[in-house]
């Protein structure tokens, strides 16, 4: 996203023009990147804790919603920044392969994509992990430990919850593409302004219900894995 604002927006670089300040788009791009993880970390640590309060049954506040997500917020930022990194690594690994020779690059695409859906599968509890377990930076080896032997089923949940957000981002972007357009009869600016939010309030929706599922799917792998219920699980790390 810090990447699409920056080539959208023609007022933060012209890359036509030789004296662009390169340093400060890249201290943008870097600023920008630190601030959206920290954002969407903060939402997921605070989306997943407010569904293991709802599926408690425990009344919630604001400290009791925020304390748990900003300790855990950390852990999940650095660890996703981490497994976005290794996909990054091997899809140029396999880019770079495809380069000696087209069979190469036949093979490698869906080596990359098999990495990519294991990722999924194996990963997809991390938040869940590190809010409610308190786990830190081993979030990533409890999800993996977890999701073993149901990597198949909680992929196939997770491909279909991604649906379903899409469906909701095209319902909610649907919904307020033609309010952009009554605003922009109004003022050019605040039409920007109301579609930048939009997009920003569309993806939080997105985040929140793929960590809803997630949550959910942490919670029943315990109760199945280790017997453990909804009313033991807290217990057990207090």
């Amino acid at each position: 996203m810090p990447l699409a604002l920056v080539l959208s927006n023609s007022g933060v670089v012209n890359f036509q023009d030789p004296s662009a300040n390169w340093p400060m788009v890249a201290v943008y791009l870097l600023t920008s990147l630190l601030a959206f993880c920290a954002a969407t970390s903060l939402i997921s640590a605070a989306v997943t804790r407010l569904t293991y309060d709802a599926k408690h049954l425990t009344p919630t506040g604001l400290r009791a919603i925020f304390g748990p997500a900003l300790a855990a917020a950390p852990s999940i930022g650095l660890l996703g920044i981490a497994i976005c990194a290794l996909l990054v690594v091997v899809q140029v690994s396999m880019f770079a392969l495809g380069l000696v020779t087209p069979l190469l690059s036949l093979v490698a695409l869906p080596v990359f994509f098999v990495i990519y859906l294991w990722s999924i599968a194996a990963f997809s509890l991390m938040p869940a992990a590190a809010v409610i377990e308190n786990r830190g930076l081993r979030s990533l080896s409890r999800s993996r430990e977890l999701t073993n032997g149901y990597r198949l089923a909680v992929l196939g949940t997770m491909l279909l919850a991604s649906l379903c957000s899409v469906v909701i981002q095209l319902v909610f972007s649907f919904a307020t593409f033609f309010l952009t357009i009554l605003v922009s009869l109004v003022s050019e600016t605040l039409s920007g302004i109301l579609s930048f939010a939009s997009s920003l309030a569309a993806f939080g929706v997105m985040i929140s219900f793929m960590c809803i599922v997630a949550c959910l799917l942490y919670l029943r792998l315990r109760e199945v894995k280790e017997g453990v219920g909804i009313d033991q699980i807290e217990a057990i790390f207090d």
